[in-house]
């Protein structure tokens, strides 16, 4: 906390967002500065079943601000960040957070609209609210009763945002004080609060390149990052490129930045000059920065009610094939190989259970090397398979030490390749393709390429699992039709 400043908040925002609205808070919270007044609580839609706990991690990972799951009664403080939990409305009372059922008149959950209201309520002129990317209009009644406070309101620029329903929905009510990029929000805040030490974030990519210097992206748009930044950061891809034979230009530059800043900050290296002067001394650096790039985290079974409503869906597929005829799954992104070998557990057991026969065939790819080789060894610590039923691991794994090993026969059925997921899909028409949690990490316009290899990739009605806090966009949604929404689960439209 700031010197002279008090740990009760004097300004509590409210965000709301529903689909895209992760990808807008990821360069919004990264570029956050402290106040010292300001306490955020999101409202993201998310399914009631769960899923919290993955949002809260993707948007700490980047956060300039600490992050965490609201509990009931949470203490609001500055300059922390508060998510509601799915299958809960949030409102604020007096500082503190309280958690409630949903009312049935909310359409989706967490309310933003019962948010905004509270936060109005409590905090009358002191209260802020900002709303980005998602469909639908939730928050313009909780804004007007904002404005009706004497409150502020913000709303992500609908051209940026990538879905414009809720921004647009509170400008057409004429409710928003200022539209502005996801990214300029936090900046525009902490503007308002004069004599707030501009030394408090020095993590971010403005501490060290001013951001009143924007340059152009590739495809025309202001991208928000300086001449400078944008320099090093392509001269260290080259380098990274030439040391490990990874490709990191499809990857969002903003995330790279935020990443490589963070390592800069870590290692005392203030300048491009000095860390350039530090990978000199040891070219090892090159690769410890390919791995902070690289997005290798899982688990098994990692949001699981997703994962029974895949369930429910392959068991319809299984049932339409031929006896004997192969099912075909690609994991792209695989990381250390745990949703792949939960892919090949449900399809063992939904064998098992309707006596069916047919070779499961799983390709699963990543572009590191040090995760697939972990992958391959498929040894696991206990807490991986904490999400797990004991009969399962009992059924697929064996005890190694303090640890777990995959059982040969489910081994046998996934293939891990070393592969750039831009780079085309493996050979041969797929009944699903389970790609979670990448697409956020990739620029827009490469998503949709994503998107439509994907759509190659699978046979006709073959399925599309993708992460809880993604979403496809208007060419995605063309390809494909929503099989669970919620769970985002799609099959192949044509």
């Amino acid at each position: 906390m700031l010197a002279g400043m008090s740990s009760i908040p004097s300004h509590i925002a409210g965000i709301g967002a529903s689909a895209g609205g992760l990808e807008a808070m990821l360069p919004m919270f990264a570029r956050m500065q402290k106040t010292g007044r300001v306490a955020y609580v999101v409202a993201q839609h998310m399914a009631h079943d769960g899923h919290s706990d993955l949002v809260v991690r993707l948007i700490g990972r980047e956060s300039a601000l600490p992050v965490e799951l609201a509990a009931e009664g949470t203490r609001l403080r500055p300059d922390n960040v508060y998510v509601i939990p799915a299958g809960n409305d949030g409102r604020v009372r007096g500082g503190t957070l309280t958690l409630s059922d949903p009312a049935p008149e909310h359409l989706s959950t967490p309310s933003v609209n019962a948010l905004l209201a509270s936060i109005a309520e409590s905090s009358g002129g002191g209260a802020i609210g900002i709303v980005l990317s998602g469909t639908g209009s939730d928050g313009v009644v909780g804004c007007r009763a904002i404005k009706a406070a004497g409150g502020m309101i913000l709303a992500q620029d609908p051209q940026e945002a990538k879905f414009d329903g809720m921004p647009s929905a509170a400008i057409d009510a004429k409710l928003v004080d200022r539209v502005l990029p996801a990214e300029k929000i936090g900046e525009t805040l902490a503007a308002l609060f004069p004599g707030t030490p501009e030394a408090s974030r020095t993590d971010a990519p403005s501490a060290v390149y001013p951001l009143s210097a924007r340059t152009t992206a590739p495809d025309g748009s202001e991208s928000g990052i300086t001449g400078a930044a944008h320099g090093e950061l392509e001269q260290l891809l080259r380098q990274v490129f030439e040391a490990t034979g990874i490709d990191f230009s499809s990857y969002k530059e903003e995330t790279l930045l935020r990443r490589l800043d963070k390592r800069k900050a870590t290692l005392g290296a203030v300048s491009a000059a000095a860390y350039q002067t530090l990978i000199r001394r040891d070219p090892q650096e090159l690769r410890t920065l390919q791995h902070l790039f690289l997005v290798s985290v899982s688990s098994f079974f990692r949001d699981r009610e997703s994962f029974r409503a895949l369930e429910r869906s392959l068991a319809g597929a299984l049932a339409e094939k031929r006896e004997n005829e192969a099912i075909r799954v690609w994991v792209p992104g695989c990381a250390s190989g745990e949703e792949a070998y939960t892919l090949a557990m449900i399809l063992h057991e939904l064998l098992d259970q309707y006596r069916r026969r047919h070779p499961v065939a799983i390709t699963a790819t990543d572009l590191n090397p040090d995760a697939l080789a972990m992958a391959r060894e498929g040894v696991y610590r206990q807490t991986a398979l904490r999400e797990m039923d004991l009969p399962l691991r009992e059924r697929h794994f064996v005890p190694r030490g303090q640890h777990f090993e995959v059982k040969p026969g489910l081994k046998a059925c996934v293939r891990f390749e070393q592969r750039d997921v831009l780079g085309g899909a493996p050979a041969g028409e797929h009944d699903l393709v389970s790609c979670r949690n990448l697409l956020i990490y990739l620029k827009s316009r490469l998503q949709d390429e994503l998107i439509k290899s994907f759509h190659q990739a699978l046979r006709a009605q073959g399925l599309l699992f993708i992460g809880q806090s993604e979403s496809l966009g208007f060419v995605g949604n063309a390809l494909f039709a929503p099989v669970d929404h919620y769970h985002r689960l799609f099959r192949r439209r044509h």
